[in-house]
């Protein structure tokens, strides 16, 4: 069965944009009391929330690519995630990326090594579905300290949005075919470096560790900028990958605020208090489903204020993070726009991760909570006059970044364990091969 969709070179496609845009300015004309009020908000979550907690971290980012390390990380992932995924090495670096810049960066990265034919087309896709996932820098900060005031609860949901997405991950390594990994000759044995930057190749008899150490030299001296440079270059591309987001929030809330007062949210709300009538405040939870349908930050945003939010909000909130919302979509449909990766493919993998994310939380929320320090279960907050709004005063994104060390700590931790696991299994392999 064929999932059906748009094709963008349509003139059916060109049709339905003209429209849909034509309906949003007239609505802004109509209502634009409203339409200022919803830019308002969106604007307002951003400077308050979003620009403070993800400003250092997409900068630790670009440091860390310029620096090399983010090459040398995907040499050392490169044996687990041939054995998970059956990818060849190369697709360690494009999950390295994708995990450290959060998406659409994987996607990216992705859409690159296909247009340089280092991966075939399956293996593109399987990838593009496991790279895509958000950076661990949002899920604390932003989610945990940010919006719910506890990282506690920012690291439950990204032990579900990481697990669930290795298990979607798992699930499309056995969509593809027996042949995908011959498709592309030779795509197996490249590592972790693009064509036309692979000069000297490490051999093959080097550890792991020493072809990682040898990447990420290559890589800092390809790159080829100084300190003071990449420095600079980290702090514009950081404020303008936040001017991009803060655009999306408040092109995203606006139509939010139009589907609102067009009666489209009060229709859906009567339908689902038919549906399900134990749910409380059930205007304000279709709301932020639509919040997060369109837009990531705004939709996690509206979920975690929901009143007497509980496991079932975490799951929502769960659901929304993998589903990434329309506005990274449509990145993701730019990156991949000059490949044959379908997009299709792309959207059944959110809706599968999304799925998974939503159904797996009820069910490890409670023994999560009991090993996360200080628990995560209780750390939904309530609406009270304390809580309604995020602070106002920017300066108060210390209390933000005050917990920024444990955090990277506990990251470094996760990522030394993988890389450890990685480096077992390439030891056991050529044990195994030379026996």
């Amino acid at each position: 069965m064929r999932f059906p969709t748009f094709r963008t070179r349509s003139r059916e496609f060109t049709v339905a944009l003209a429209a849909l845009t034509a309906v949003l300015v007239l609505s802004i004309i109509v209502f634009p009391e409203r339409a200022f009020q919803s830019s308002l908000n969106g604007l307002s979550i951003w400077w308050n929330v979003v620009f403070p907690s993800l400003l250092p971290f997409l900068m630790l980012g670009e440091l860390m690519t310029g620096f090399g390390a983010v090459r040398g990380l995907g040499t050392l992932l490169e044996p687990l995630v041939r054995l998970l995924f059956r990818l060849p090495g190369i697709g360690g670096w494009a999950i390295a990326i994708g995990a450290v810049a959060g998406m659409p960066a994987g996607a990216e990265t992705v859409g690159k090594l296909r247009r340089d034919n280092l991966v075939s087309r399956e293996e593109g896709e399987t990838l593009l579905a496991v790279s895509h996932v958000a950076s661990p820098f949002f899920l604390f900060t932003v989610i945990g300290a940010g919006f719910l005031h506890n990282p506690a609860t920012g690291a439950a949901l990204a032990v579900i949005h990481y697990g669930t997405a290795l298990l979607t991950g798992l699930l499309l390594r056995f969509r593809r075919s027996k042949t995908s990994m011959a498709s592309v000759p030779g795509a197996a044995d490249r590592h972790s470096l693009p064509r036309g930057r692979w000069k000297t190749p490490a051999p093959r008899e080097r550890s792991l560790v020493a072809r990682a150490l040898a990447n990420m030299h290559e890589a800092r001296l390809e790159d080829g900028r100084s300190f003071g440079k990449l420095l600079g270059d980290s702090v514009s591309g950081a404020i303008q990958t936040l001017m991009m987001i803060g655009g999306y929030m408040i092109v995203f809330s606006v139509l939010a605020g139009v589907l609102d007062t067009i009666g489209i949210v009060r229709i859906a709300s009567e339908i689902v208090a038919l549906l399900a009538p134990s749910l409380r405040d059930t205007a304000e939870t279709v709301r932020a489903v639509f919040s997060g349908l369109l837009e990531l930050h705004i939709g996690t945003n509206r979920l975690s204020r929901l009143d007497g939010a509980d496991v079932w909000m975490a799951a929502m909130v769960g659901a929304a993070l993998a589903w990434s919302g329309a506005a990274v979509h449509f990145q993701v449909k730019t990156a991949i726009r000059q490949t044959d990766l379908r997009y299709r493919t792309f959207l059944v993998s959110r809706l599968v991760h999304a799925t998974l994310a939503f159904a797996a939380t009820p069910i490890v929320w409670k023994p999560l909570s009991g090993m996360l320090p200080g628990g995560a279960e209780t750390s939904f907050l309530q609406l009270t006059a304390e809580t309604t709004v995020p602070p106002a005063d920017p300066l108060s994104a210390w209390g933000i970044w005050s917990d920024v060390p444990h955090r990277i700590l506990v990251l470094a931790s996760v990522v030394a364990a993988m890389a450890l696991l990685s480096i077992i299994w390439a030891g056991l392999s050529r044990t195994a091969k030379t026996t």
